[in-house]
């Protein structure tokens, strides 16, 4: 049986060699009724996207015949219906190139199948790669968020919750952040001028602070 062209009206007709068997019988008889199957479509009124669908259909689950389904493939192939329908249907065109390896047809007459399997395959590998690269991505951004905004929470509240200060300290602190001088606040307090400035330095220790204005600035709402 020679090559196989499925562009020509009659290519499958033309390939078949005149031997009168059963199967070139069968496969003959299977291909004019793909071929009048084409054509009633072709006639109707149906729209083009459902005509393709039909074809696409008939051609994958009405031919029982290896050769007579491999030309029609090339049919499909020629229409541009083959690409779509590998990508909808690709575990039944994987199935269908491994019967054809183990037939009798020639290599060569099923190898644009194997080729575009090929291609379509590392297509859908190559695009969930892709996918999986922006995700992994969009993971890393997410812990990134997630990390600052609890380094920021935590730094808020580092702010908020004031180191344990003595009763005295804490009396002299809320001095300060009235405006009360070292002298105003030791007459205040009772104490002497050193004692007040010692009471300042545990103050500042305790607070990771060196000045008032920076016990002013960590003070802001927190007065007690």
């Amino acid at each position: 049986m020679g090559s196989l062209h499925a562009g020509e009206r009659f290519s499958f007709e033309m390939a078949m060699v005149p031997t009168d068997s059963v199967q070139d019988s069968l496969s003959s008889r299977e291909w004019k009724k793909f071929k009048s199957f084409e054509a009633q479509l072709q006639s109707s009124q149906l729209s083009k996207t459902d005509k393709e669908n039909q074809l696409t259909g008939y051609a994958r689950d009405s031919l029982n015949i290896l050769r007579v389904k491999l030309v029609a493939m090339k049919v499909l192939e020629e229409k541009n219906l083959l690409n779509r329908d590998i990508a909808e249907n690709t575990s039944y065109y994987t199935t269908l190139l491994e019967k054809l390896k183990e037939s009798e047809i020639p290599p060569s007459e099923y190898l644009f199948l194997e080729e575009k399997l090929a291609y379509l395959n590392q297509e859908a590998l190559n695009g969930s790669l892709q996918l999986s690269r922006w995700m992994n991505i969009g993971l890393v951004l997410l812990v990134a968020f997630l990390g600052y905004m609890l380094f920021r929470q935590r730094k808020r509240q580092d702010k908020t919750i004031l180191p344990e200060l003595s009763k005295q300290e804490t009396m002299v602190r809320n001095l300060i952040l009235q405006g009360k001088s070292n002298k105003e606040i030791a007459n205040e307090l009772f104490i002497s001028l050193s004692t007040v400035k010692s009471h300042i330095t545990n103050i500042y220790g305790k607070l990771n602070i060196s000045n008032r204005r920076e016990l002013l600035e960590n003070s802001t709402g927190a007065s007690t």
